[in-house]
């Protein structure tokens, strides 16, 4: 058996050389791969590490490219039994709409950067849909819904019109092509060779044009200042320029009679391929190889996190949450524990520039956020308690109102833009704590009556929800003003006036739970620094050392 059929592809009965083999087989063991991939993906779909990716998404785009992928691989050997109208259909639907949710997947990094920045200025959370009925319920999601999507889904919107205008379009062209079927009205029937030829194949093309060489470079340029720790857009930009090839060699071949000699083996479409196949890889193996490195810091983590609860019962380790008596100094080469506490407790420039560092580059600013949140209720706690003739009773129901504040903002999954990662042992024990009162302010929609309307259900206001501020919801201080987290701030400013109860707030007769107390946050600190202190300390330390050995 020959490796390479004289004949090629000819459209003359099937090719089972050489060639045809490795292509079937090559076929049949990218195709296991990919799935395999997919499904490992999909495990780890919730990893709050990989949760910004959109891993539905990403799975989604990666299988429709998989599937023109296959399908193009299977033309050589099947030669004689592809018909030009299987082919049209996969030009203008699969491999437009898999590019298509392949540029959507790929601008979520702009978007995550952006994102990111809001959490250096302000607050935000996501409101949920609320009412009494399901009826009430499903038409305030829905509302809920739309507005969120102006955060960023106006690509995404784009994306879906285009499908739904290519698929249209490219059934209107068959219906009324005589080169596919015997009742068009325009065009007329001819050989496969010349069907692959002619004006039906330009609206295929000219979305490839739109995302390769519109929308792509776009977004290169929009992500170009991006410098992320994960190498995400390193992916991206490699993934963007390995498709500009694939549309001009592939009219070149189809239009061209100087590559006739290769497409008997190489046929137009496969021009496509090696983009494709990269795109696959890339949307598949980057998050998994973020998921693995995560998860490898994790049980470093759970180590020191098991030993750290067993000295906080034994009395060794300061109410505080200080992970400074386990570690203290790492192995040769990297940064202290000492070194990141001193800098989230000073809350001076050096605490910004991190915390810009992890916005910027680490993107998960949302767990400075958190330490700072978290360390400044622990302050807070002592002062308030610490007010001569303070009621403990309406004192412990505003500090709560502050840790519910933390846990709706930066912890709770279902309203946090950016929740922190955090053990699933932790985050339970806080959703017992604060997911009920989470839930009732998040749900909350304010009576008619009610004057003040800066509330945080989003079909009730025109605030942007995604930009909801601390305002912006019914999170009020039960005492006589709202007494300010910043811990310059002196006790004399704290007040012993209790407001009248108010029915319509959210938190109206809640009972605080007993386990509530200065320390509820300590094991979620702990994790949290102890996974910054592993990979963003160190990387933004030796940033720092770099930049001043440069400037030296």
């Amino acid at each position: 058996m020959p490796f390479l059929n004289p004949g090629g592809h000819n459209f003359i009965g099937v090719n089972t050389d050489g060639w045809g083999i490795v292509q079937l087989a090559f076929a049949i063991i990218f195709t296991i791969i990919v799935l395999v991939l997919s499904a490992v993906l999909w495990r780890y779909r919730d990893e709050p590490v990989i949760r910004m990716r959109k891993v539905p998404l990403a799975i989604a785009a990666t299988l429709t490219l998989h599937v023109y992928t296959t399908l193009v691989l299977l033309v050589y050997p099947i030669n004689q039994y592809w018909p030009c109208n299987a082919e049209f259909w996969i030009m203008s639907i699969y491999l437009p709409i898999g590019i298509g949710l392949f540029q959507a997947q790929n601008q979520l990094l702009l978007r995550t950067s952006r994102g990111q920045q809001h959490l250096l200025t302000q607050d935000i959370y996501r409101p949920l849909p609320g009412g009494k009925t399901k009826r009430q319920y499903y038409w305030n999601a829905f509302k809920l819904w739309c507005q969120t999507a102006r955060e960023g889904g106006y690509f995404e919107g784009f994306v879906a019109a285009g499908i739904v205008v290519q698929f249209f379009v490219s059934l209107v062209i068959y219906v009324i092509s005589r080169k596919f079927n015997g009742y068009g009205i325009v065009s007329h029937a001819t050989t496969e060779p010349l069907c692959r030829r002619g004006w039906e194949w330009a609206p295929s093309i000219i979305w490839q044009a739109v995302w390769n060489y519109i929308a792509g470079p776009y977004l290169l340029w929009k992500i170009r200042m991006i410098n992320d720790i994960y190498h995400w857009r390193l992916q991206t930009t490699i993934a963007l320029v390995l498709g500009l090839p694939g549309t001009p060699l592939w009219l070149l071949s189809v239009y061209s009679d100087k590559l006739s000699a290769v497409n008997k083996y190489w046929i137009p479409a496969m021009w496509f391929l090696p983009a494709l196949i990269a795109w696959e890889l890339i949307m598949l193996c980057g998050p998994l190889v973020t998921v693995h490195k995560n998860r490898k810091a994790a049980i470093t983590n759970s180590h020191i996190l098991a030993e750290f609860r067993k000295k906080k019962t034994k009395g060794v380790i300061p109410g505080n949450g200080s992970l400074t008596t386990l570690v203290t100094q790492s192995s040769s080469g990297r940064h202290s524990m000492k070194s990141l506490e001193t800098c989230l407790n000073a809350n001076g420039v050096d605490f910004f520039k991190f915390h810009e560092f992890c916005a910027n580059k680490a993107l998960n600013g949302e767990n400075v956020l958190f330490l700072e949140k978290t360390i400044k209720f622990k302050n807070e706690w002592t002062r308030v308690f610490a007010v001569p003739d303070c009621s403990l009773e309406k004192a412990k129901m505003h500090m709560y109102r502050n840790a519910v504040d933390i846990y709706l903002k930066l912890v709770n999954e279902p309203t946090a833009a950016y929740p922190i990662n955090v053990e699933g042992k932790i985050y339970s024990t806080l959703k017992s704590l604060f997911g009920t009162a989470a839930t009732l302010i998040a749900t909350r929609r304010p009576s008619a009556t009610r004057s003040n309307s800066n509330v945080a259900t989003p079909w009730d206001v025109t605030v942007d929800p995604l930009e909801a501020t601390g305002n912006d919801h019914p999170l009020r201080p039960i005492l006589g003003h709202s007494i300010s987290m910043d811990k310059t701030s002196s006790t004399t400013e704290l007040v012993t006036e209790v407001e009248a109860d108010d029915p319509d707030d959210p938190l109206f007769g809640i009972a605080i739970p007993a386990e509530f107390d200065q320390m509820c946050f300590d094991e979620a600190m702990a994790s949290v620094k102890n996974m910054l202190w592993q990979q963003p300390w160190q990387d933004f330390m030796n940033s720092r050392r770099e930049s001043t050995a440069s400037t030296s």
